[in-house]
């Protein structure tokens, strides 16, 4: 059996064939004239109904259970108010921090290294480099300064020679000596008009020339260097060594 109330145009005619019977009704049960106002308040009832529409006329009229109302709208119990999340604080902006600006540095200028010229010609090259270079040839005159010979214009202050004295041409010569910056200058100037040939060494000048030494058939090698105003000459003839100006440039200026 359907216990579902009736909807739409079952409705309608539910309400239609209930407003016949209650005029049918009416009309058998009408009394006498004098009852005609109750008459016309049962049909004026009956449409007010009609009005309703279909829900409202049904539940008014007792034909749809109440259950099938429509329900109230449920009221929301405001739940109570929770504790708003601690806010997370902005990340801190990022700073750049520019590097700092190097001045650039001016390296130190080393000292001028200062010449010592030896006091004798036992101090050109350490003791221990002597008998590597000048082996057994004999020093002629330790001191030095008994035979200086001339470099004008420059200053001579030591003339050392090696040599064996049954030897004719064969030793070795160095010359130590001083000049200003216009002798020295002027010094090289008359080297190279003599065939030297003049380069620089570090902070030193240093020209060399090899020639014969006539009439003997040997060579003879002159070199001279030069570093501030100080400046030594080595002349070999027929003596050959082995790095025998670092040896005395180490003695002079360290």
């Amino acid at each position: 059996m359907n216990t579902e109330p009736p909807t739409g145009d079952d409705l309608q005619r539910m309400l239609v064939t209930m407003k016949q019977s209650v005029l049918d009704r009416a009309e058998e049960r009408r009394p006498a004239p004098r009852r005609r106002g109750r008459r016309a308040g049962i049909v004026i009832g009956v449409i007010a109904l009609l009005g309703l529409g279909a829900t409202g006329g049904g539940v008014a009229l007792g034909m749809i259970p109440q259950p099938f109302a429509a329900a109230p709208a449920p009221v929301s119990t405001p739940s109570p108010t929770e504790p708003a999340a601690p806010s997370t604080p902005a990340a801190a902006p990022v700073e750049e921090t520019p590097d700092p600006t190097r001045t650039p540095t001016t390296p130190p200028t080393p000292a001028p290294v200062v010449a010592r010229i030896p006091s004798d010609c036992t101090g050109l090259v350490a003791p221990s480099e002597a008998a590597r270079l000048f082996g057994r040839t004999p020093l002629q005159d330790p001191s030095g300064t008994a035979h200086l010979r001339t470099a004008a214009p420059l200053t001579t202050s030591l003339s050392c020679v090696w040599r064996d004295p049954r030897a004719d041409v064969s030793g070795l010569s160095i010359d130590v000596g001083t000049g200003t910056a216009e002798q020295v200058s002027a010094y090289e100037a008359t080297l190279v008009g003599q065939g030297y040939a003049c380069t620089d060494r570090g902070a030193a000048r240093v020209c060399t020339q090899t020639r014969r030494a006539d009439p003997y058939p040997v060579d003879t090698t002159a070199t001279w260097y030069l570093r501030g105003t100080t400046w030594f000459e080595i002349g070999q003839t027929n003596f050959p060594t082995t790095n025998l100006l670092g040896a005395v440039e180490q003695q002079i200026w360290g």
